[in-house]
Parts: structure tokens; C-alpha cells; sequence
């Protein structure tokens, strides 16, 4: 652990703890006793039950009362309700990434993307098209849809980084403030099992996503077709009155959005 780092221990421990899962554990396997960690880590048994608290929370492993902490999963788990890039996701959960099969060509857009959009009649998208693995394994298809107009020489530059959402910010000062996504399961198609290994008639996980700029304009539309059997999505369920105080937040956002 470096505890001279900017990035909190906890935070340390938790990658560290998902890369020894990884490499030396299997499902149903036991951790390490809480202090084990504590001693070989160098962090407080505060720190230690508060990873461990994550991992739970995560779905990574499951606390049995008067036995231990075992590991429950090796997906990949996506948490609803922030905009951040998939290689962010992975490298939170200690796992190296790789882009591969990448596509890239500026289109006419289709009709769908017209509307999602909300393009002009002459306007153009840049189609960015990738294979997404951890750790070697192919996980997600990624088809990402932009506006050209707001980034421009993208085509020329290419892809500099790992990280889409990291060459938008610092290349072109685009930040995306909120986004809608739509979550279904279906059945692979012939490509897509072909690309991320699983047999034809295999499950997989598809999410659509439109993000938005700070000023309520529509700036992308993403594609991911997820392998069910190496991700999980998560979602956290607010009360009524929570709902409430949401749904008075999006009535502002679409007034904004208008303007």
C-alpha cells in the first residue's frame, strides 16, 4: 500500500484484494481472516472491514456468520447511476484492459440516431466500434455514436487512450452530465458470440446509453453487448419520496434542455 498516495487506502486494499481473488481463488473459495490482511497490507482493521464491506456490497464475496468471507463471483459488476468509462470500471476492480477489433469511420447517421440524437439534417457521427477484454477475456462489445461536429480531428487523431471518455475530457474539454440507459437481455447474434467466445445461442446483457452535455444537448449513444455470464449490472432502488425529488430534477433538466 502507498500511503503517500492521493488514492485512499481502502481503495488500495480493494484492487489489491480483486487481483489476489483473480489469480489465486475460485468461486466458493475462502479469504484470508481479517487480520491476515490487516498484518500482510499494512492497514488498520478499520480499512480491512471497510474493503470487505465493499466487496459485499459488490457482490464479489459473501460474509457467512462464524465461518468467514468467501468468494460468491467472478463477474464483473457494473453499479448504475454514474457516467464512467469502462476502463475505469475494469482498473477500479484491478483488472488490466485491452482493445481489440477497433473500428472507426465517421457516418451518415440513421434514423434512430437522428432522433436519440436530436442531429441536424446534414449532421455527421463518428462510429467507434471495440472489443473490450479484462484480463485477456473478451467481456463487451462497445459501439459508441458521437456528434462530429463537437470533436473535431477525432478521425485524424484516432484513439490516443485506453479510455474514450478520457481523450473526450482532456483532448476536447467534453464532460458528460447525465445520461439515459436502457438495460434488456437477449440472445447473442451469430458476430457477437463469435467475438466474445460464448456459444450462439449464449445470453448476453445489451445496454443502450444516451449522455448528455451540461446543457442538456445530446452528445452520444452507446451499444454494449455484455457476456451475462462475466458482468452484472447493479442498480440501486430509491423510497418514493426520493422518486419524488428525481422526477422534479428530470422536469427541470428537459425545461433546460429546450432552451
Amino acid at each position: 500500500m502507498d500511503k503517500k498516495s492521493k488514492e485512499p487506502l481502502y481503495k488500495q486494499l480493494k484492487k489489491a484484494l480483486l487481483e489476489y481473488i483473480e489469480e489465486n481463488l475460485k468461486e466458493g473459495d475462502a479469504l484470508p481472516v481479517e487480520s491476515e490482511i490487516e498484518n500482510h497490507y499494512g492497514v488498520s482493521r478499520i480499512t480491512v472491514r471497510k474493503t470487505i464491506e465493499e466487496l459485499v456490497n459488490e457482490g464479489v464475496v459473501t460474509k457467512i456468520q462464524g465461518r468467514g468471507t468467501f468468494v460468491q463471483s467472478r463477474k464483473i459488476i457494473q453499479k448504475a447511476g454514474t457516467i464512467t468509462s469502462w476502463t475505469e470500471e475494469m482498473h477500479l476492480r484491478g483488472k488490466k484492459t485491452e482493445t481489440k477489433n477497433l473500428i472507426m469511420n465517421e457516418i451518415e447517421p440513421s434514423k434512430k440516431l437522428m432522433v436519440e440524437l436530436s442531429l441536424s439534417k446534414n449532421e455527421k457521427v463518428i462510429c467507434l466500434k471495440r472489443l473490450r477484454c479484462a484480463d485477456g477475456e473478451p467481456i463487451s462489445i462497445i459501439i459508441n455514436y458521437f456528434r462530429s461536429k463537437f470533436v473535431p480531428g477525432f478521425i485524424k487523431k484516432g484513439l490516443t487512450k485506453e479510455s474514450l471518455y478520457e481523450v473526450l475530457e482532456e483532448d476536447y474539454g467534453i464532460q458528460l452530465e447525465k445520461a439515459r440507459e436502457r438495460v434488456k437481455a437477449r440472445i447473442a447474434t451469430d458476430l457477437e458470440a463469435l467475438e466474445l467466445g460464448v456459444s450462439p445461442d449464449s445470453a448476453i446483457l445489451h445496454i443502450t446509453r444516451v449522455s448528455y452535455l451540461p446543457d442538456g444537448t445530446p452528445f452520444e449513444l452507446v451499444e454494449m453487448a455484455n457476456r451475462s455470464d462475466r458482468y452484472q449490472y447493479d442498480i440501486e432502488i430509491f423510497g418514493r419520496n426520493k422518486l419524488k425529488a428525481f422526477k422534479a430534477e428530470g422536469e427541470e433538466f428537459h425545461a433546460e434542455s429546450k432552451h
